[in-house]
């Protein structure tokens, strides 16, 4: 417990300091009570370590938290700064978490543990596509919510940054000392050595490796998944994969580790996309952003009724509006099949009656809002079918190698 608690104020609430939970080379993370009497976490940069380059690591931490949403991903509530010992240090407030990965080291049975790697991979892999490498993965940088069984990436203070609305761009310096050597990737330790999203790779590799056997890998003749877990053997060829001291001949990105574990029917296992209309990372199969159709006027002559859509539509958003989902209410003769679309017109011949024309129109908005729900669900079905061959040629492509790999393993020349 702290004997003189510290108030930190920001515009919006005071948080008071309870005890500090931890300290790393830039600053203290405390534990705090807020004026409502909630608990949270706040890290806070300390006055004697406070640099022109720390603090532009700090902003481009508190601003990629709070720019990119994803459950994998720690959240920022608040932000301020406190003057202590006349410098002014700035701090953020999250949400106070049970624990961390390392919490639940040792702790997990082995059919726990690739649900759970799952989630890591999920968050560094929605940094990455967000062009942030966090360069400083280790079991303490992932945080534990008890309640969701949840795992999320914190800790970004020297992550790289390239997303154009980050501040500024900092990298590490060769000088600096990376507090996770245990976890560093070998280009990490060499100086002026290109660093990137590999390093992260590596690291997780290290992570999945020690989740089952509880060791650090460290060299040759170290402990095997399969030796642990026989029916996770697969994993030691991913993990030698992923540890490569070259990082040319690691995997890429996390996607293709994930392919790896979908090819095995690890259901948990989920690809995702960045989305650059809705700007967040969402899961690969959900339903991409569609702006609904809608009649924005209207035109009539020569018995031909002509109706201005909001833009030229997909096709197979003109299949859904002549053939509607669920049945439809028309007038004889005048259904949504006889009206012809071409861009972003809908046409159909009409009697000279003003009443029947309002009828007509009438109808067509309904078709159209018919059409919107129809294609919405026209393109999460595509998305799911698309996913499911993907999955499912992966499988054929990886039991043709363990067969292929079985066959010659017997086979002496």
């Amino acid at each position: 417990m702290i004997k003189n608690p510290i108030a930190f104020d920001t515009p919006f609430d005071t948080y008071t300091a309870l005890d500090i939970i931890g300290e790393g080379s830039a600053g203290r993370v405390y534990v705090v009570k807020n004026a409502s009497g909630e608990e949270f976490a706040l890290k806070c940069l300390t006055p004697q370590r406070i640099t022109t380059e720390r603090l532009k690591r700090f902003k481009n931490e508190i601003q990629f938290c709070q720019n990119y949403s994803h459950p994998n991903i720690v959240s920022i509530t608040d932000t301020g700064s406190i003057l202590v010992k006349g410098v002014k240090c700035p701090f953020y407030v999250m949400h106070r978490y049970a624990g961390t990965l390392r919490t639940l080291m040792g702790k997990l049975k082995p059919d726990e543990v690739l649900p759970l790697f799952s989630q890591i991979l999920n968050g560094v892999e929605a940094a990455h596509l967000a062009k942030v490498w966090h360069r400083d993965l280790k079991p303490e940088n992932i945080l534990y919510e008890q309640r969701e069984n949840r795992l999320l990436i914190a800790d970004f203070g020297i992550a790289h940054f390239e997303e154009e609305e980050i501040y500024t761009v900092v990298e590490t310096k060769a000088a600096d000392r990376l507090a996770n050597f245990q976890y560093s990737a070998p280009e990490q330790r060499i100086r002026n050595s290109k660093v990137d999203h590999r390093a992260d790779i590596f690291a997780l590799g290290l992570i999945l490796n020690e989740l089952f056997t509880g060791e650090v890998l460290q060299g040759a003749g170290h402990r095997r998944i399969g030796d642990i877990a026989a029916t996770y053997a697969y994993l030691d060829d991913l993990v030698e994969l992923m540890t490569q001291q070259n990082p040319e001949k690691r995997p890429g990105s996390i996607e293709i580790i994930k392919l790896e574990l979908i090819a095995r029917k690890n259901k948990f296992v989920a690809i995702q996309k960045y989305d650059e209309a809705k700007k967040q990372v969402i899961s690969a199969s959900e339903l991409p952003q569609f702006d609904p159709i809608r009649i924005v006027n209207f035109d009539y002559g020569d018995g031909m009724l002509k109706l201005n859509l909001s833009r030229n539509v997909p096709s197979g958003w003109v299949q859904e509006f002549q053939n509607p989902r669920g049945g439809h209410s028309s007038i004889l003769g005048y259904g949504p099949g006889q009206f012809v679309i071409s861009g972003d017109i809908a046409s159909i011949g009409v009697r000279d009656d003003e009443n029947f024309i309002q009828q007509i129109i009438d109808h067509a908005k309904n078709y159209v809002n018919m059409a919107n729900a129809g294609y919405v669900q026209q393109i999460q079905e595509h998305a799911r079918k698309e996913e499911q061959q993907q999955k499912a040629a992966l499988e054929k492509k990886i039991a043709e190698a363990e067969k292929r790999k079985n066959i010659l393993s017997k086979i002496k020349l």
